[in-house]
């Protein structure tokens, strides 16, 4: 009898930048459906063309919680 339990699921990941290898990489543990749900349930979804898409504001803040050591002084250009 095999010792190992194998639990496997079909993820959709974003394409383009959030592509896994990008900060999309969130999407394989936070699926980008479930934050464009939650932003739209909670009306928190941008307002205006041309600023920074809630999708990617909820992903930075995810990836600030993940790497505090990191600061905010390092994940600007560079």
């Amino acid at each position: 009898m095999d010792d190992k339990c194998v639990i496997s699921r079909e993820v959709a990941v974003a394409a383009g930048a959030f592509a896994p290898g990008h900060l999309g990489e969130l999407t394989q543990i936070v699926p980008f459906e479930m934050v464009d749900e939650v932003l739209a349930e909670t009306g928190r979804t941008q307002q205006r063309i041309g600023s920074l898409p809630s999708r990617v504001v909820v992903y930075l803040l995810l990836a600030g919680a993940l790497f505090p050591q990191m600061g905010w002084s390092r994940c600007g250009s560079g």
